[in-house]
């Protein structure tokens, strides 16, 4: 397992970006007080997943393709795509110092 950052480090409705199977992972400390993951890497040619807290929401950099911060499904994409598959999740485990974990 690998430390991605302490509880304490998140402030609500933001977001830090960590290493993630030589790629980058992107942790959200949600509105609702919630800890999610996801990898940076969109689902549609691979552009990059930021963090928009302004609307609550993932969005891909290349084609503007919104998910939802809670699950990762797709809230809108563009017309010009068939399908849009949802952002992959990444697990996390918090220990007892409140230590975030990538498992």
């Amino acid at each position: 397992m690998e430390k991605v950052a302490n509880v304490k480090d998140l402030k609500r409705g933001k977001s830090i970006i960590f290493p993630y199977k030589e790629k980058e992972g992107i942790l959200v400390k949600t509105k609702k007080d919630t800890l999610v993951a996801y990898s940076r890497v969109c689902p549609h040619e691979g552009g990059t997943i930021v963090w928009d807290a302004s609307i609550n929401k993932l969005l891909c950099e290349c084609h503007l393709s919104i998910f939802n911060v809670d699950d990762g499904t797709v809230y809108k994409y563009s017309s010009l795509f068939e399908k849009m598959d949802n952002l992959t999740p990444i697990k996390l485990k918090i220990d007892d110092n409140h230590d975030i974990y990538v498992i």
